[in-house]
C-alpha cells in the first residue's frame, strides 16, 4: 500500500470521526460520558438487587397470626417520638409489646422506605430514571406474597403495589390534589382520617368475607405527618398534635379490630418510612432522617420494653413470617427473631431458615450474574448448601436453641457472600470508568489547546484503528463464547475502548498549543490554579474552604492581575463571609427577605434615571413584598406572572451591556426572592456587584458579539478555575451538602403547595440556576468562549477522585454525601456551560431589531 492511501484512508477516518473539531459531535459525546459515568458510579456501588425468578421459599405452617395490619406514619422521626411519646402506643412500648429503631437509609426518589419495608429491598438506581411508581411490578413485595392484600393511603405510593399486581392485593387512595402543603389550608388530617375510615368501612362492610382466612396483610399508609413536618417542621406543635391523632386513631382501629375478629390473631406493626431535618427536609442522611420508631405487639410477639434495633429491610422477612407467608424473592433483611415469641422456638427455627433460603437463592443468582462461574459452585454456595442440608436434616433436633445460634450466625455468611457476589467486579468497573474518565479529559484537552500536527503520521493514525476494531470484535466475540447474559461487562469495556482509541487519535493528529505567557507571575498562575482545585475539593466537604477561596482571589487579582477597584475588593471580602454563616433555617427569616428588598428598592430609586422603568421595578418589588408577607396570595398567577415575565422585562432594557447587565440583575432578583427563605437575596445582590467587576462596561458603537477561538492560555485557564469556584459557591455559599441534597417545600410554596414532585423540583433547580445565570451572562464579557471549556475540563479533574468515594459502605450520610459531592462536582461545570449558552440571548436579543447583537468593549480587569 502507497502513502497516498495511508493519507486517503487517514482523511476518511478523520471526516468521520474527527470529534475534536466537529462541536455538534463533541457536544454530544461530552454529555453522553458525563451521564454514562454518574450512571456507571451508580451501577457499580448499588446495582440494581431486583433479579426475576428467584423460587419462591415455602409457606410456613402454623403461623402465630392469621393477619398483620401494617401502620406507617410517613415522615415521623424517631427522636420527635421519643421525647413526647404519644399514649397508646408508650403503653404498647412498655406493657404489651416490642419496640426500637428502624434504621432506615437516605431518603430519595430512587430508595423510598416503603419498598424497603414491604419489599426487603433498598438501592435500585433505574429507579432515578424510571421512577418506582412508574415500575410497579418489577419487584416483589409482602403484599404480593400474601393470600388477600389491602391498602389505602398516598396517590404515590398504594398504586406502586396494586397497579398491575395479582387479584389478591387491593387498593384506594385519596385525591393527589389532598396532598397540598399550605399548613393554613387547615385539613392535613383528613389524609390520615380518610385512611383510617376506609379501614373502618372496610372492617364493617367487607371483613367477614375473610374472618378465618390466613396470610392477610392490611396496610395503612399515614401521610399527615409527612405533609405537616415539611410545613409546619417536625418539632412544631402542629406536627406532635398530628402524631397524637394518629396515636388516637390506631387505639380506636385496633380495639375495633380485636372487638371484630376476637381471635387473638391479629399482630400490629408501627414503623415510619424515613424522618426529617428540623427545617422539614429529607435527603441529606442524617440521623433525624434515618431513625424511625418501630412498635410490634400483638400476636406471636415477644414483650420486651428495652430497645431492640433493626434495619428497616428486616421489617419484611418480620412481616412474613409473622403470618407464615413466603419472604419477597429480593429481600435483603434479617428477620429479627428476638421480636417472635420465644414460645415457640421451633417456627421461628424454620422462619430463619426459610430467610436463609432466599438469601442464598439471592447469592447464587449473582454469582451466575457475574459470568465468571463457568458452572462450577463457589465454596461460599457450597457451604451455604451444605449448612441448609443439614438443618433441614436436623428438624427434629431437641436443642433448638444452638440450632438457632447456627442458623443466625450462616445467615451472616449469606449476607456477607450476597455484597461480595454484588461488588465481586466493582475494581474491573472502576477501573474501566476511570479509562473512560481519562479519555474524555485527555479529549476536551486537545479541544481547547490542541492544533492540528503539520505532518501526520497516517500509518500510525491507520494501525490505532485496526488495533481498535479488532479489540472490540474480541470482546464480542469473548462474550459470545462465554454464555453470558450479563451485557454489563462487555458494554464497559467497549466504551471503555471508544473512549480510549478517541484519546489516542487525538494525541497522533493534535498537538498541544497552550499559550505561556512570559509574565514573572508564571509560577504563581500554576501554584494557584492547584490551590483552588484543592480548596474547591475540600469546599465540598467543608463550607469555610470557600472562603478562604474567595480571599484568595482577591490576592490573585491584586498581585498577578493588576486590579485595583476598591469594589471588587469589598464585594470578595462580603462573598467570603457567606460560607461562615448557618445554612438556611426551618423558619423562611421574612425579615430579612423584606429587608433585601428595601435595599434594592432604595437603589432603583437612586441610581435608575429612567421614570417609566423606575415605575416598574419598584411596582414588581412591592408586589414581590406583599406576596412574601403573605398579603396576597401569589399562587393561581401573581408569583407566575412575575416569574414568566422575567425575560420580557429583560429585554426592555437598552442593549448597552452596562443597562442589560442591570435588567438582568433586577429581573432575576423578583423570582429569585419568592423562592428564598433566608439570606439568598443578599447573596445574589452582592455576587451581582462583584460579577460586574470583572468588565469595564461601556457604551460604544454597536457590534456583532463573537467570542474568540483561540487557544487556552495559562491566565484564561486561571480564570477558569476562579470561575468554578464562584459556581461552587453558587451552590454552597448559602447552604452545605445535606440542604442541597434535601427537598423543602417551603421554598416553593409561594408558586405551589398541592404536591407536585416535578413542578417542585424544577422550581428548586431554577432558585439554584439564578446565581449561575449570572454568571452566565456575565462570562460573555470575557472574549474567550475556551475559558469555560476550561472550566468543564478543571470541573472533569476534580470529579475523578470523587468517582472513588462513592461507596455502599459506611453510614448513611456518608453514602449519600459522597454521591451528592460526585454528582455536584460532575454536572456542574455542564450547567454552567449550557447556561453560557442559554444567556446569551438574554445578552443579545432585542425585540426592536429581532436580531442579536451585543455592544461589548474587550476591554477587561483580567
Amino acid at each position: 500500500m502507497k502513502l497516498s492511501d495511508f493519507r486517503k484512508i487517514e482523511k476518511m477516518y478523520n471526516k468521520k470521526f474527527n470529534i475534536v473539531n466537529n462541536n455538534y459531535s463533541f457536544i454530544i459525546w461530552g454529555l453522553a460520558i458525563h451521564l454514562i459515568l454518574l450512571w456507571g458510579v451508580l451501577d457499580v456501588n448499588f446495582h440494581s438487587p431486583i433479579i426475576q425468578e428467584l423460587p419462591n421459599v415455602p409457606i410456613l405452617k402454623n403461623a402465630p397470626a392469621k393477619r398483620l395490619v401494617l401502620f406507617v406514619a410517613d415522615g415521623l422521626r424517631f427522636r420527635t417520638f421519643i421525647e413526647a411519646p404519644p399514649k397508646f402506643l408508650k403503653h404498647i412500648m412498655t406493657d404489651i409489646g416490642a419496640w426500637g429503631i428502624s434504621h432506615t437509609r437516605m431518603p430519595t426518589e430512587s430508595r423510598p422506605g416503603i419498598v424497603a419495608i414491604c419489599a426487603g429491598l433498598y438501592e435500585d438506581p433505574s429507579a432515578i430514571f424510571k421512577g418506582w411508581k412508574e415500575n410497579p411490578v418489577d419487584f416483589d413485595s409482602v403484599f404480593n406474597q400474601s393470600y388477600l392484600s389491602w391498602a389505602w393511603g398516598s396517590p404515590d405510593i398504594i398504586p406502586m403495589f396494586t397497579k398491575g399486581a395479582g387479584e389478591n392485593v387491593h387498593g384506594d387512595s385519596y385525591p393527589p390534589e389532598w396532598q397540598n402543603f399550605d399548613i393554613m389550608h387547615g385539613q392535613i388530617w383528613r389524609l390520615d382520617s380518610w385512611v383510617f375510615d376506609k379501614y373502618i368501612d372496610w372492617l364493617r362492610e367487607d371483613a367477614h368475607k375473610v374472618k378465618n382466612t390466613e396470610r392477610v396483610v392490611i396496610f395503612l399508609h399515614l401521610l399527615g405527618c409527612d405533609t405537616t413536618g415539611h410545613t409546619a417542621k417536625p418539632h412544631s406543635r402542629k406536627y406532635v398534635d398530628n402524631m397524637n391523632y394518629v396515636d388516637w386513631k390506631i387505639e380506636e382501629v385496633v380495639q375495633m379490630t380485636e372487638n371484630f375478629f376476637g381471635d387473638n390473631s391479629t399482630a400490629y406493626i408501627f414503623t415510619s418510612d424515613h424522618g426529617m431535618t428540623d427545617w422539614g427536609s429529607h435527603g441529606s442522611g442524617s440521623t433525624d432522617e434515618t431513625e424511625t420508631p418501630l412498635i410490634v405487639w400483638g400476636a406471636g410477639i415477644n414483650a420486651f420494653n428495652f430497645r431492640q434495633n433493626v434495619e428497616q429491610v428486616d421489617i419484611t422477612p418480620l412481616i412474613s413470617s409473622l403470618i407464615g407467608a413466603p419472604i419477597p424473592i429480593n429481600n435483603e433483611g434479617v428477620l429479627p427473631w428476638q421480636y417472635l415469641s420465644t414460645n415457640n422456638l421451633k417456627y421461628i427455627n424454620h422462619a430463619l431458615l426459610n430467610n436463609l433460603k432466599q438469601l442464598t437463592y439471592q447469592v447464587k443468582a449473582n454469582h451466575k450474574m457475574n459470568c465468571e462461574n463457568n458452572g462450577l459452585a463457589d465454596w461460599r454456595e457450597i457451604e451455604l448448601d451444605n449448612k441448609i442440608s443439614t438443618f433441614d436434616k436436623d428438624s427434629e433436633t431437641e436443642d433448638l436453641n444452638e440450632k438457632l445460634k447456627e442458623i443466625v450466625n450462616t445467615i451472616k455468611l449469606a449476607k456477607k457472600s450476597l455484597l461480595y457476589f454484588r461488588q465481586y467486579q466493582r475494581t474491573r468497573f472502576l477501573l474501566y470508568l476511570s479509562i473512560i474518565w481519562l479519555g474524555w479529559i485527555i479529549l476536551l484537552f486537545f479541544k481547547i489547546t490542541g492544533v492540528i500536527r503539520p505532518r501526520l503520521n497516517s500509518f500510525i493514525l491507520l494501525i490505532t484503528n485496526c488495533v481498535f476494531i479488532v479489540l472490540v470484535t474480541m470482546i464480542l466475540i469473548m462474550h459470545k463464547v462465554s454464555g453470558c447474559n450479563n451485557w454489563r461487562l462487555p458494554c464497559y469495556a467497549f466504551l471503555t475502548m471508544i473512549s480510549f482509541w478517541l484519546a489516542t487519535r487525538s494525541i497522533i493528529i493534535y498537538t498541544v498549543k497552550l499559550k505561556v505567557c512570559k509574565s514573572k507571575y508564571y509560577w504563581t498562575i500554576i501554584t494557584g490554579i492547584i490551590f483552588l482545585l484543592t480548596i474547591m475539593f475540600i469546599g465540598l466537604t467543608y463550607r469555610f474552604a470557600l472562603s478562604i477561596g474567595m480571599l484568595f482571589i482577591t490576592l490573585v487579582q491584586k498581585i498577578v492581575l493588576k486590579s485595583s477597584q476598591s469594589l471588587f475588593f469589598w464585594t470578595a471580602l462580603s462573598l467570603a463571609i457567606f460560607p461562615l454563616l448557618p445554612v438556611v433555617e426551618p423558619y423562611p427569616r421574612v425579615y430579612i427577605i423584606i429587608l433585601s428588598i428595601c435595599v434594592v428598592t432604595l437603589i432603583v430609586a437612586l441610581k435608575m434615571h429612567s421614570r417609566y422603568r423606575k415605575a416598574v421595578e419598584i411596582f414588581r418589588l412591592i408586589v414581590t413584598g406583599l406576596i412574601y408577607l403573605e398579603c396576597i396570595d401569589g399562587r393561581s398567577w401573581i408569583s407566575w406572572t412575575i416569574l414568566s415575565t422575567t425575560p420580557l422585562y429583560i429585554f426592555t432594557y437598552p442593549m448597552q451591556l452596562k443597562k442589560r447587565m442591570q435588567g438582568i440583575v433586577l429581573g432575576l432578583f423578583c423570582p429569585l426572592v419568592l423562592l428564598s427563605a433566608s439570606y439568598e437575596p443578599f447573596f445574589f445582590i452582592i455576587l451581582a456587584l462583584h460579577l460586574s467587576c470583572w468588565s469595564q462596561f461601556n457604551v460604544s458603537s454597536i457590534q456583532v458579539y463573537q467570542s474568540t477561538k483561540n487557544p487556552l492560555t495559562i491566565e484564561e485557564l486561571l480564570k477558569a478555575a476562579i470561575f468554578m469556584l464562584y459556581t461552587l459557591l453558587c451552590f454552597f455559599g448559602t447552604g452545605n451538602m445535606a440542604s442541597v441534597s434535601s427537598f423543602d417545600p417551603s421554598w416553593t410554596r409561594h408558586f405551589v403547595t398541592v404536591f407536585s414532585p416535578f413542578t417542585m423540583f424544577l422550581l428548586i433547580l431554577l432558585k439554584l440556576s439564578i446565581p449561575l445565570m449570572l454568571i452566565g451572562c456575565t462570562s460573555h464579557t470575557l472574549g474567550s468562549s475556551s475559558i469555560f471549556l476550561g472550566v468543564l475540563l478543571l470541573g472533569d479533574c476534580l470529579s475523578l477522585p470523587l468517582m472513588y468515594y462513592v461507596t455502599p459502605q459506611g453510614s448513611w450520610l456518608d453514602i449519600g454525601s459522597a454521591i451528592s459531592r460526585f454528582t455536584i462536582a460532575i454536572f456542574l461545570p455542564c450547567l454552567i456551560v449550557l447556561l453560557h449558552y442559554l444567556s446569551y440571548p438574554l445578552i443579545t436579543f432585542s425585540p426592536n431589531k429581532h436580531k442579536f447583537y451585543i455592544n461589548l468593549k474587550k476591554d477587561h480587569i483580567v
